[in-house]
């Protein structure tokens, strides 16, 4: 995340708020109504002042701007931190204040005033958005983005009243956030079906049911939707994501966690036919579906294993990452191929979670087709043709000297290479 390269955030047991002049962070008032319009909007006003003023004292030492990497600064640790409050976890906000990194050497007059003008206009950002959402939004983005980072512990876990998922359109977007329960997969194709002009599934969940996420990818997929996620993405949530025809993570970049399958709160042996078919879907999907499994197995049931941006676009789990990496389809080869798994030592336990059967299932790997690994590649290279601005962006930060010409044809020969 970013505050892990940008900033120096207080994540102990306790902490002590610092005062830093011109420059301090937002501190609301520990007696202030937890959600009450009227203060949130007074501070705000306080915090998008506070920008302007910044921003014009940058610009008054001849630096006009910090670069895009620090446009999303502290977003993470403001998100918890305004969460904090309206959630009533008065203990914990004095340890979610973002402090400024110190000043380097060669930094350019002005560039701290300006890293703090972005900071501060991030925080009202944030304030606004949750203000005007539901308090089970509050509560689910606080249980995924929060619970576990910044010092803060299971205890402070919120209990949801609902397990069900939220499902909400807002323009192009479909927003899911909650769990992948039963009767998930229904629900989101109901929203598609009732919002034919949607292009993209916004994800945030904790997981849940197996064989529902794998239904939602493939219909996802049907439809050619995109996936986006919108908060941390986590266990069966991470199969759905891979439903998108594209699949982006934005900047501050939520995470997708991946864990062992379980039955019954126990984990199903590592030879189960399950894993050959989460292989499978992921293989169909034109992503590396031995990764997805390998991720899978480097973590316990109550564990959570969160690979590393570059590694989700090597394998194609993301076809973009902001700022960092674009995927690249996996080789349809036969060293690329799912190897048959061994019979288990003893059946199976039955999965709540089966994995059902594919119902119009895209190509596998290597065949051709309107779907699977053949169309992945052809819509890669169109985004590249196109001249895509995304891709662009993340050819430049790769450092690798690569144009979208040359990267054309390198998926020119891949498509020759698997006869597509």
């Amino acid at each position: 995340m970013m505050s892990r390269i940008l900033r120096s955030c207080l994540a102990g047991a306790f902490a002590v708020l610092v005062a830093v002049a011109a420059i301090s962070a937002p501190r609301p008032a520990a007696a202030a109504a937890n959600v009450d319009p009227a203060w949130w909007n007074g501070e705000i006003a306080r915090a998008e002042a506070d920008a302007d003023r910044l921003a014009t004292i940058m610009r008054s030492k001849g630096t006009f701007s910090v670069g895009t990497l620090l446009n999303e600064v502290d977003v993470d640790i403001h998100s918890c931190h305004i969460l904090s409050i309206m959630l009533g976890k008065d203990h914990l906000t004095p340890l979610l204040v973002a402090q400024p990194d110190p000043p380097q050497p060669d930094d350019e007059p002005g560039f701290a005033e300006g890293v703090e003008s972005n900071s501060r206009s991030n925080w009202a950002h944030l304030a606004r958005t949750y203000l005007a959402e539901s308090d089970i939004e509050r509560i689910r983005a606080w249980n995924l983005d929060c619970v576990g980072k910044f010092g803060i512990t299971g205890r402070d876990h919120i209990r949801e009243d609902s397990r069900r998922a939220l499902v909400e359109v807002d323009g192009e977007a479909i927003r899911v956030l909650g769990n992948v329960e039963k009767g998930f997969y229904e629900e989101l194709k109901a929203a598609i079906e009732e919002n034919p002009g949607a292009k993209k599934i916004q994800l945030g969940s904790a997981g849940g049911s197996v064989g529902d996420a794998v239904k939602a990818g493939r219909y996802i997929r049907q439809r050619g939707l995109a996936t986006e996620l919108y908060n941390n993405c986590q266990s069966a949530c991470s199969l759905v994501f891979l439903g998108g025809a594209d699949r982006t993570i934005w900047s501050p970049y939520p995470e997708l966690g991946f864990h062992r399958i379980a039955s019954g709160g126990r984990a199903i042996p590592d030879d189960s036919d399950v894993y050959g078919q989460v292989r499978d879907y992921a293989f169909e999907l034109g992503v590396d579906g031995n990764f997805v499994v390998a991720a899978m197995m480097k973590a316990g049931v109550k564990e959570m294993h969160h690979p590393f941006m570059d590694d989700l676009c090597a394998a194609n789990v993301a076809t973009w990452v902001q700022r960092t990496c674009f995927g690249t389809p996996p080789k349809g080869s036969e060293d690329a191929a799912p190897a048959p798994a061994q019979p288990a030592a003893e059946p199976s336990p039955p999965l709540q979670a089966e994995l059902p059967p594919a119902e119009n299932a895209a190509a596998a790997p290597g065949e051709s087709g309107d779907t699977g690994l053949c169309a992945d590649i052809r819509a890669q290279r169109q985004r590249l043709a196109a001249g895509n601005s995304r891709v662009a962006e993340a050819l430049d930060a790769t450092g690798t000297g690569y144009d979208a010409g040359s990267m054309v044809e390198i998926y020119d020969a891949m498509l020759r290479d698997h006869g597509c």
